[in-house]
């Protein structure tokens, strides 16, 4: 069974970031999201059990890096149909005034702008978090990231919100 150690896919990586990186940002059009990817490229890398040796290694790593794309589109289209869902008066307070319901609306419209411009994995996070009530370790433990990089999207998509109503 062949199997990449650590060191052998972080060479493999190196050795091909910069167009692997290019090829990323055009397919999904965002550089963060693009970094992501290419540390999930890596994960999936060194996860890799082969029963033949891998003929064409270059080719093997955008295979993965096409498909953890092709992943996350899929995951964006869903997740930003699933935001556009929510209905705005839904999550305002019922016994305030016409005037601070409409602060609130506009507050919580700002944010929904704000986290659509999230990368889709940052978004989901903050989904699962917010919306669907999931710990940190629920949120690594299916997406299958570290809970230290669940918690760094979150305070990044809370920090767009508040970025958003402060503006």
């Amino acid at each position: 069974m062949l199997e990449f150690s650590p060191a052998e896919a972080e060479s493999l990586i190196e050795q091909h970031r910069h167009e692997l990186y290019s090829f990323l940002v055009r397919r999904v059009n965002c550089n963060e999201t693009a970094n992501d990817l290419l540390q999930d490229t890596f994960f999936r890398l060194i996860n890799v059990k082969a029963a033949q040796p891998i003929q064409n290694p270059r080719a093997f790593i955008y295979r993965i890096a096409s498909n953890l794309a092709t992943d996350y589109l899929r995951r964006q289209k869903s997740d930003t149909a699933e935001l556009s869902d929510i209905e705005v008066t839904n999550l305002t307070d019922e016994t305030a005034t016409p005037e601070q319901s409409l602060m609130s609306t506009e507050q919580l419209d700002l944010c929904l702008q704000a986290l659509n411009q999230l990368s889709p994995l940052c978004l989901k996070i903050f989904v699962l978090s917010r919306f669907d009530g999931y710990t940190h370790q629920q949120i690594a433990e299916e997406l299958g990231i570290s809970t230290s990089w669940v918690e760094k999207n979150i305070v990044r998509a809370l920090k767009q919100c508040k970025l958003a109503i402060n503006r």
